[in-house]
């Protein structure tokens, strides 16, 4: 009895399945033998730069970068010029616009190339400051006169500031600002540079009047900068440099340069 069930089971069993049409699609297309969880991403192979960047990028990039720094400072150095003359501006007046361009161009009409390098360079920094006793004028006049004071006080420090490091050796002040120099000893007297013929358009013993010279009675384009500007120079003594052979030069340079605007005369006009 049970081998014939055992018979029948065979019997029943012994059949093909028949392919459903999904299976036919695959086989059409040989995908019948693909494993459904093998990745299908594509490798690809690494080169040795690449391999290399991958490596050593961070020092690499730091070597990239001191060879730029390295670069910018030669080049900064290969085409640094000297400045003939330092120069300073602290007042009342902004200079706005080209103001500057007009202010350089009447310098150089007059100054010397005193470092000898057959180049005339000026190396100018301006400061906007106005002094007390134009800030109460002002309001006197209109009593709803505003300014900023915030910005007017980093003004005067920043000009402190320039004084002490000594990095401007000509100034233009405006006489609040020049007074407060010639109090702590900062300025060469002007008999050290003109001896006894001190020029009428003097103020006090150490600086001119900018207004009173002829070179800037000729020079409309420069005329913004208020009249009563104070020209002197600074003694040396602030001046970071080892050599005394280097303070005399400049010193000597700059006390040219003020004689040089002083002593100017209009060109005459021809009849």
């Amino acid at each position: 009895m049970e081998e014939k069930k055992k018979q029948e089971f065979e019997a029943s069993t012994d059949f093909e399945i028949e392919e459903s049409n999904a299976m036919k699609v695959l086989k059409g297309k040989n995908e019948d033998q693909i494993n459904q969880h093998e990745s299908h991403i594509e490798t690809r192979k690494i080169g040795k730069l690449e391999n290399f960047w991958y490596q050593h990028k961070w020092h690499a990039g730091l070597i990239i970068a001191a060879v730029i720094i390295v670069s910018v400072l030669l080049f900064q150095i290969i085409t640094h010029v000297e400045p003939d003359v330092t120069i300073m501006y602290t007042g009342p007046q902004a200079m706005v616009g080209r103001d500057y361009e007009r202010l350089e161009k009447a310098f150089k009409a007059v100054m010397g190339d005193y470092n000898k390098d057959k180049k005339l360079e000026i190396t100018f920094a301006d400061t906007t400051y106005i002094p007390k006793r134009i800030i109460e004028a002002n309001k006197k006049l209109d009593p709803s006169y505003t300014y900023d004071a915030a910005e007017n006080n980093n003004a005067y420090q920043r000009f402190w500031n320039s004084i002490a490091a000594g990095t401007y050796l000509f100034c233009m002040l405006d006489p609040e600002l020049h007074d407060e120099i010639v109090a702590c000893d900062g300025f060469v007297p002007l008999s050290e540079i003109f001896g006894e013929d001190i020029p009428e358009s003097a103020y006090g013993e150490y600086g001119i009047y900018l207004g009173e010279t002829e070179f800037y009675k000729s020079n409309p384009a420069i005329q913004y900068i208020p009249q009563n500007t104070v020209l002197a120079v600074r003694v040396t003594n602030a001046i970071d440099l080892n050599s005394e052979k280097e303070k005399k030069a400049l010193l000597k340079a700059h006390k040219a340069f003020l004689k040089a605007i002083v002593e100017y005369e209009a060109p005459k006009e021809d009849k």
